[in-house]
């Protein structure tokens, strides 16, 4: 592959070297993959792959990134229409908290040898972006039904959810149950309208 001049290309070659890399670090791990072995995977020189990514750190957040994206769109075509919005809204919550700590390649890539921890691969700006296009759409459900606190911009409320979201999922012994709990008893009730106290809070039944 030789060095790509146009930006469209670029691109593509990009996506193709970090697809090998992906391959790679699943196959042997972040530690024993080099520029050199993901150079001969992706059959391209070491010097291609330099002249794309700085380095294995730079690839490793790439693999993140792509993963987490991944894992958000799955997240984001399920159906979750169905029932109140505090109940789903937690459900979603579980279900994002453990689908990042149990998935397999981000495991991998946040395993042995690597450069990156899962504190500091949650908080890249790509990765903070996708979450906040992923938690969008339930901040305005929530705002049309009266149970969001109008006082923090959405890019705030993602960020608080972000922080808080990131230390359950370095408790690595917390069941799904008791995440459900501290959810709703904390997460629900903290993004509840403050600034409304005459609104029930989110994890009160309305009328209570």
């Amino acid at each position: 592959m030789p060095v790509p001049t146009s930006s469209e290309a670029r691109v593509a070659a990009r996506e193709h070297v970090l697809r090998a890399a992906r391959e790679c670090f699943l196959a042997t791990g972040v530690r024993r993959t080099t520029m050199e072995v993901v150079a001969r995977s992706a059959g391209t020189s070491r010097q291609v792959v330099y002249k794309l990514f700085l380095g294995r750190r730079e690839l490793v957040e790439a693999a993140v990134a792509e993963r987490i994206a991944e894992l958000a769109d799955e997240l984001a075509t399920g159906r979750w229409d169905a029932g109140a919005t505090a109940e789903t809204f937690t459900s979603v919550s579980v279900a994002v908290i453990e689908g990042i700590r149990g998935d397999h390649e981000l495991g991998v890539l946040l395993g042995d040898g690597s450069p990156l921890t899962l504190h500091e691969a949650l908080w890249m700006e790509s990765v903070a972006q996708r979450g906040l296009r992923f938690w969008l759409p339930w901040f305005e459900r929530a705002r049309s039904e009266g149970l969001l606190r109008d006082d923090l911009s959405d890019s705030d409320l993602s960020d608080w959810l972000q922080t808080i979201y990131a230390s359950i999922i370095l408790r690595r012994n917390m069941a799904p149950g008791d995440e459900r709990a501290l959810i709703e008893r904390f997460v629900l009730t903290s993004l509840a309208m403050a600034s409304r106290p005459d609104l029930p809070r989110l994890s009160e039944p309305i009328g209570s």
